[in-house]
C-alpha cells in the first residue's frame, strides 16, 4: 500500500526507467557512430555534431517514455529525465576519461538535456493513453 502512487504524482520510478532507456540509447547510438566512424569516409570535425544530436535524441527518448508510462506531469518527469541523464552521463565521462571540466561545454550540455527532458516529457504525456 505504501508504493501505491496517487494518479498524477511525481513517478521516481518512471524517471528511472526512462533514464536508463537513453542510457542504453546512447551506448547503442555511440556503438553505431563509432562503426558509421570506422567504415566510412565521414570528418571527424562532424563527430561534435553527432555527439550533441545523440545527447538529444537519448534525453528525448527517455523522457517521452517516462511522460508516456507516467500519463501525467510530462515537464516534470522529463525534466527529471534530463538532469538524472546528464549527472550520471557527466560522472561516468569524468570517471573514464579524467581531464579539466569545461564550464561552457559543460552548461551547453546541462542546456541541451533540459530542452530534450522538456520537449520529451510534453510530447510523451501528448502520447500517452493515460489521463
Amino acid at each position: 500500500m505504501l508504493n501505491q502512487e496517487t494518479p498524477g504524482s511525481f513517478s521516481l520510478r518512471e524517471v528511472l526507467r526512462g533514464t536508463l532507456l537513453g542510457l542504453a540509447v546512447s551506448f547503442l547510438g555511440s556503438a553505431l557512430i563509432g562503426v558509421g566512424y570506422y567504415f566510412t569516409s565521414l570528418s571527424e570535425n562532424c563527430l561534435p555534431w553527432f555527439a550533441a544530436g545523440l545527447f538529444f535524441f537519448s534525453v528525448l527518448v527517455g523522457a517521452w517514455s517516462a511522460a508516456s508510462r507516467a500519463g501525467k506531469r510530462g515537464l516534470f518527469h522529463g525534466l527529471g529525465v534530463a538532469a538524472l541523464f546528464f549527472i550520471l552521463s557527466w560522472l561516468l565521462a569524468t570517471t573514464i576519461l579524467p581531464s579539466q571540466v569545461m564550464l561552457v561545454s559543460m552548461l551547453q550540455k546541462l542546456i541541451l538535456a533540459l530542452v530534450a527532458g522538456a520537449l520529451g516529457g510534453v510530447l510523451g504525456v501528448g502520447s500517452s493513453d493515460q489521463g
